[in-house]
């Protein structure tokens, strides 16, 4: 299984960004490097001007543009995007691809979803055998998915190491 190595700075962006607008979606980029067993994020840059709503979220394509063409003047690479889910009543958010998402995709990225949920009780981050993240932080319970295109429409699992994440103390 891939791997993609989240640095703190990475982690703390995608995770404030996505519990701001907690009930509407977040969006942003990944920035980092492709290494040999998967990738390394150092940055999380969530999109200022995306227009988002409780179930999608997009960038402004100009702002994307804009963004996209800075960047190839500059020594990092962008590796992918994060985004996240949120719970919607009773139904809880998932780390898990949709359609959508899957659609999206593009080879040779990662992509991370943010899922973030009413806390119901207190959970130590941890990993789970899926090679997903979890725990929770304030009100929040929070899962924390990595994912690559793998054929037309298929995704599967990257295994996420993020020793910022998994060292947190409640």
């Amino acid at each position: 299984m891939k791997t993609v190595h989240i640095k703190e700075r990475a982690f703390l962006s995608m995770i404030l960004s996505s519990i701001e607008v907690y009930r509407h979606e977040t969006l942003g980029l990944l920035l980092g490097y492709r290494s040999m067993d998967g990738f390394v994020v150092e940055y999380g840059i969530p999109y200022q001007t995306a227009v988002k709503g409780y179930s999608w979220v997009a960038p402004k394509s100009r702002s994307s543009e804009r963004m996209e063409n800075i960047l190839e003047h500059m020594p990092i690479n962008l590796i992918g995007d994060f985004h996240s889910h949120t719970q919607w009543g009773d139904s809880k958010a998932k780390a898990t691809p949709s359609g959508e998402d899957v659609a999206d995709m593009e080879s040779g990225n990662v992509y991370l979803i943010v899922a973030v949920n009413d806390k119901t009780k207190d959970v130590p981050w941890h990993h789970t055998k899926k090679g997903i993240i979890k725990g929770t932080l304030g009100e929040y319970a929070i899962e924390l998915g990595a994912h690559i295109l793998s054929g037309r429409n298929k995704w599967k699992p990257v295994k996420i190491i993020c020793p910022s994440a998994t060292g947190l103390s409640r």
